[in-house]
């Protein structure tokens, strides 16, 4: 996997012009990851599940960044050449819409951690933790959480008289959003209503 030493990912955004990420999304409760290439990965990464904080294992997911679009296409297409026997269809629970149902692997964590490691041994820059990753990403952008909270209210009036059980309806995704936040750590005290927070302690689906 010789080639140009990746930028740290600290210094990058992750649209930055011309550049993209090789990326390893391992499912939670199954053998099952993701391998795939964006310039936006944590785009990515909600689209697969809304509750990506559990749908996936952040701890051991992992991506790295290429200075071109078409150097990460080629370590993309040089693991799925290797890892061929693991090809699998996409898990059940993953939308349609999301695409990329070609690049699904099962039983491959072990091929992937060495992929991994051999990046790191080149003097690539790997984010070996998704988890720390997307809490970054995630601080990064809660200013969209008043955003989405001015948008919620105008179409669905006070808070106040939300319903607390809301799967299967638009309010879910607002649930799901304060819920990756609590997952992952990133305060929003000073970023929603009081409003909003109480509403979402009491439609939470995470343990208390």
């Amino acid at each position: 996997m010789a080639g140009r030493k990746i930028v740290p990912l600290d210094s990058v955004g992750t649209g930055a012009s011309g550049g993209a990420f090789l990326y390893v999304f391992p499912c939670a409760y199954e053998d099952y990851a993701k391998l795939g290439i964006s310039k936006e990965p944590f785009a990515r990464l909600s689209a697969f599940a809304p509750r990506y904080f559990e749908f996936f294992d952040l701890e051991r997911g992992w991506l790295v960044r290429a200075d071109a679009v078409r150097e990460a296409r080629q370590w993309e297409t040089r693991l799925h050449r290797h890892l061929r026997a693991h090809a699998a269809p996409p898990p059940l629970l993953v939308p349609r819409r999301a695409a990329g149902h070609t690049e699904w692997l099962r039983g491959a964590q072990t091929a992937l951690e060495a992929a991994r490691d051999d990046f790191i041994q080149q003097g690539f820059t790997v984010h070996a933790s998704l988890r720390t990753w997307a809490r970054e990403r995630l601080f990064a952008e809660r200013w969209r959480l008043a955003t989405m909270e001015q948008a919620a209210v105008a179409k669905w009036g006070a808070i106040e008289f939300w319903p607390w059980q809301v799967e299967r309806t638009p309010l879910a995704a607002v649930r799901d959003s304060l819920d990756a936040c609590r997952a992952l750590e990133v305060e929003i005290s000073g970023v929603v209503s009081a409003a909003l927070r109480d509403w979402h302690r009491r439609s939470s689906l995470l343990p208390p």
